[in-house]
């Protein structure tokens, strides 16, 4: 079996595509919102960064537990 293959019936690319999908919202939000509230650019890098330093224990995450939309 490929790793492709495996990934994909893991579920770690979709899990992969929400994440992403998530977290550009959340940049999205946080651009707009932080301004508002006198938030500098610094908080805003702070969240892309925090985003994707997330990424990849999201990945091993979905890699171990092989979540599917039925449950564990």
């Amino acid at each position: 079996m490929s790793l492709f293959a495996e990934l994909k019936r893991r579920n770690v690319i979709r899990v992969a595509t929400a994440y992403v999908v998530a977290a550009w919202l959340i940049i999205q939000v946080v651009e707009t919102i932080f301004p508002a509230f006198g938030f500098g650019d610094t908080a805003v890098r702070l969240v892309v960064i925090l985003l994707a330093i997330g990424f990849l224990p999201t990945l091993v995450i979905s890699w171990f537990f092989e979540i599917t939309p039925q449950g564990w």
